[in-house]
């Protein structure tokens, strides 16, 4: 008997020490009060006022040789849906499904629904602060020798499915439906995508590859258009300073539109006694009105709510009429016990000529300033609390490229947000 539980107990403990299954959960609530949120408001338009919820379950299974993660998740208004309802207006469904399996400790392949993220989250990112987030359906073939360099090769296709009679599941090759917003609006999804990212790590520094290619159907049928992405991204430490570059270039084809715009970005982060300082430089080209090609630079499936400005007034679905962006930035970050207080200072501009209403005289390049006040303080082991201002001092030329003539001279956002992330085993 004592023979039989001790092998049991060691076959237990053999199982565990090669597998290992996790289960957490997520309960993320934001209420947010938006007087100018993504544009400026208009005189007689009241503010808004709601709170959204995010609900996630997390299953994760892990041995030496495959890993797999499964994560449902659901999103709602508060008050949607009635107290006794039995028709539920929320949000449910995958988050991430997806499985890796390891060739070798350096060699693998993973696929599924996942979040593709890399560096700063410029170009590829999560987009957590959306409660719904970004995600891929994709392959992802992976080299990643320990933590210097790693090389990322993946690949997708989207189809339109409806139900039907085998062998017919499909309506076609048409994606995305008529009812979307088009498939180069921030929410339309692309028809394939295929890319390759490389990262090397250097002791005092980095270097990141991108090379993308994503398919968009502007039409029907046959009618995809295909658009390049070519990037690099080094990051470099000088004593006490860390410097960053970027540099975008994308080129192909806009629907039926020959395609040539770039973007790049330049910062330095300083330390200081008291807290560090960030100073930085994005330019993203707007569209030229004299070129027959499309100028306008479109950021890929990154989080760009971390980018230009908390107000989300650019690159976050909603246009601002191709006038590009210019962004002079400073940032700050100050700790206070288990808390944290950060700042953000932006002044935007056009990165091409705007015209005013008469289309013939040149605007001021000058759309605004933003500031941006975060308070974060940890709650126990698994929660976070967090409350935030921004201030938007808009001016003329932005209500020119949002089509607001008519706006508030006051434009702010406020929120709250709760945030816990339990484990259970």
């Amino acid at each position: 008997m004592k023979n039989s539980l001790l092998t049991i107990i060691l076959i237990c403990v053999s199982f565990y020490s090669q597998a290992q299954f996790s289960l957490s959960a997520e309960v993320n609530a934001r209420s947010e009060f938006r007087n100018g949120f993504k544009k400026p408001i208009s005189n007689g338009q009241d503010p808004a006022f709601f709170t959204e919820q995010r609900t996630r379950l997390n299953a994760g299974y892990k041995t030496d040789e495959y890993e797999v993660l499964i994560s449902l998740q659901d999103i709602r208004i508060w008050g949607a849906d009635g107290i006794v309802d039995k028709v539920y207006s929320g949000s449910f469904g995958i988050s991430e499904a997806w499985a890796r399996y390891y060739m070798s400790k350096k060699v693998s392949v993973k696929f599924g629904r996942q979040i593709i993220s890399y560096d700063n989250q410029r170009m590829f990112g999560g987009l957590e602060w959306a409660m719904q987030g970004l995600r891929h359906d994709a392959a992802l073939f992976m080299y990643e020798d320990s933590s210097n360099l790693k090389i990322h090769v993946g690949v997708a296709f989207n189809q339109n499915p409806v139900t039907g009679a085998e062998p017919v599941r499909l309506t076609g090759t048409y994606y995305p439906p008529f009812t979307s917003n088009g498939a180069y609006h921030a929410t339309g999804n692309y028809k394939h995508m295929q890319y390759a990212y490389l990262q090397k790590k250097y002791d005092a520094g980095s270097l990141s590859v991108y090379l993308v290619n994503d398919g968009r159907q502007y039409g029907l049928e046959d009618s995809v258009a295909n658009r390049q992405t070519y990037g690099l991204m080094g990051m470099k430490k000088i004593g006490q300073t860390k410097l960053n570059g970027e540099f975008f270039y994308q080129g192909g084809k806009f629907a039926l539109n020959d395609l040539g715009a770039y973007m790049f970005s330049l910062s330095a982060t300083f330390k200081t006694p008291a807290t560090p300082l960030i100073i930085g430089y994005d330019h993203l080209s707007g569209q030229d009105p004299n070129s027959s090609k499309v100028t306008e630079f479109t950021p890929l499936f990154g989080t760009n709510h971390a980018f230009y400005g908390y107000m989300d007034y650019f690159y976050v679905g909603n246009g601002h009429s191709g006038a590009g962006l210019q962004d002079i930035y400073l940032k700050t970050k100050f700790k206070l016990g288990k808390a944290s207080l950060s700042g953000h200072l932006h002044h935007f501009l056009g990165a091409s000529t705007i015209y005013e209403a008469d289309g013939v005289t040149e605007a001021n390049a000058s759309l605004g300033t933003e500031i941006d006040i975060v308070y974060v303080r940890k709650l126990g082991k698994s929660g976070v609390f967090k409350i935030g201002y921004s201030q938007m001092f808009n001016t003329n030329t932005m209500d020119l490229i949002k089509n607001t003539p008519d706006s508030k001279s006051l434009n702010n956002w406020a929120w709250v947000q709760l945030i816990f992330k339990p484990t259970f085993i």
